[in-house]
């Protein structure tokens, strides 16, 4: 029965590729907001604080599960790595994850119910990270309708358990717990039924290829992390000067930020592989007028997003979530030109990760999270929620600017090398 979804006419192919790409990158994009405003409406908005939290750092622990390498597999065009050397990698990354997890509770010394929820959300991120995997082997054979069907019937399934279980129980623990595990079967079960349509490989122990793999990919995986770390520093900082009802206030706030990046998404992965083959084929015009058009529609985007969410944002959000947040205005604003500069270097990123410079990334992740590092708890100590916009907004304005330099620069003297 489930394999009748994956039979597409070849006509309609990349038809549907935007559609599910669209509808698995939102659905993926609003589940924190919308699980947070389920544990806020049943709950209260203390408890929504604590899971707000764990929540972002389970999305920062997924970099490590996920090792940067949906990217860099989707524009692999020439098979330098198998489907197995992928699967292995991405299974032992998703060990150290975990590792990871634990190490990091016990530092923060988190007591027993916020432990077991941070625990249980990046188990989650574990099914997460392997459904990336499988969803970069979909797309780099032409079939990112699958990778998003899979996405989305998976994350609808574990949405719609959590929701059942917390009205019924109200115990977060338990319906994270299972959550967890209705994301796994789903995953399993959608994944298995695609063996119509392709050869789906084991893992493969080839552990000199899975080292080669995962040095390629370590700049990556720690931009990633970086990425998501400059995001939740100014979390953090109202953590420790906070209460756990404004850390959930400051992530009604922040929600609306990813809105620019998730409709940026919409534009980029289906011209991810046209992008990757212009630079490879040494189509240096068509890959600048991809790269220029990308950042037009980004511009366009985040300009309507900061214009409409600054008069619009707060009234809604503080009807959606039931707190009065009329008073935090300025604070989304901020937050939501913060989030456009974090927009446009995630498509520096993917640019460069084409140009096969990831290790360069290195350096302006490192600028722009030792920059959140410093003027966070400073910032949020002296101004409050508005002291974390600014250190969001600042921070990924520094990675835009560095990131920014860097492309040119490379773009240049690859252009220069070929005369």
């Amino acid at each position: 029965m489930l394999e009748k979804l994956w039979h597409t006419e070849k006509e309609n192919i990349e038809k549907n590729s935007v559609f599910w790409n669209m509808m698995s990158s939102g659905l993926n994009s609003v589940v924190s907001m919308f699980l947070l405003w389920i544990v806020t409406l049943i709950n209260g908005v203390s408890d929504a604080g604590v899971f707000s939290l764990a929540f972002s750092t389970s999305q920062m622990m997924l970099t490590i599960g996920n090792y940067g390498m949906r990217n860099y597999q989707a524009t692999d065009i020439r098979n330098k790595y198998t489907m197995g050397i992928y699967l292995s990698s991405r299974i032992l990354t998703n060990i150290v994850m975990m590792c990871v997890v634990g190490i990091f509770v016990l530092a923060e010394g988190y007591y027993f119910e916020k432990a077991c929820i941070t625990i249980l959300l990046c188990f989650l991120k574990v099914t997460d990270a392997m459904d990336d995997v499988y969803g970069g082997y979909y797309q780099q054979h032409g079939r990112l309708d699958i990778a998003g069907k899979v996405m989305t019937i998976r994350i609808a399934g574990y949405v719609i358990a959590f929701c059942i279980s917390l009205v019924i129980t109200h115990n977060t623990i338990l319906s994270c717990c299972i959550a967890t595990i209705i994301s796994g079967i789903s995953l399993i079960m959608l994944v298995g039924s695609t063996k119509s349509a392709f050869v789906l490989e084991r893992p493969f122990l080839e552990w000199k290829k899975i080292v080669g793999l995962l040095k390629e990919c370590l700049p990556l995986c720690i931009s990633a992390f970086l990425l998501i770390y400059m995001g939740n520093a100014p979390k953090y900082a109202i953590d420790t000067y906070m209460t756990s009802r404004e850390q959930a206030f400051y992530t009604y706030l922040f929600m609306p930020c990813f809105v620019t990046n998730l409709f940026v998404g919409f534009a980029l992965q289906p011209l991810l592989v046209r992008l990757s083959e212009n630079w490879v084929k040494k189509q240096y015009s068509n890959f600048l007028k991809l790269c220029a058009l990308i950042f037009a529609v980004a511009v366009a985007i985040a300009f309507f997003i900061v214009l409409v969410g600054g008069w619009l944002g707060c009234p809604i959000l503080s009807i959606v979530f039931g707190v009065a947040l009329q008073k935090y205005r300025n604070v989304l604003v901020v937050l939501l030109i913060g989030g456009a500069f974090f927009a446009f270097a995630v498509i520096e990123q993917v640019i460069l990760t084409v140009m096969r410079k990831q290790v360069f990334l290195l350096a302006g992740f490192v600028v722009a999270s030792v920059t959140a590092f410093l003027i966070s708890n400073p910032l949020v100590k002296k101004w409050g929620l508005m002291g974390a916009g600014y250190a969001y907004s600042l921070s990924a304005g520094v990675l835009f600017g560095v990131l920014g330099v860097m492309i040119i620069i490379f773009f240049i003297k690859e252009k220069g090398g070929e005369r």
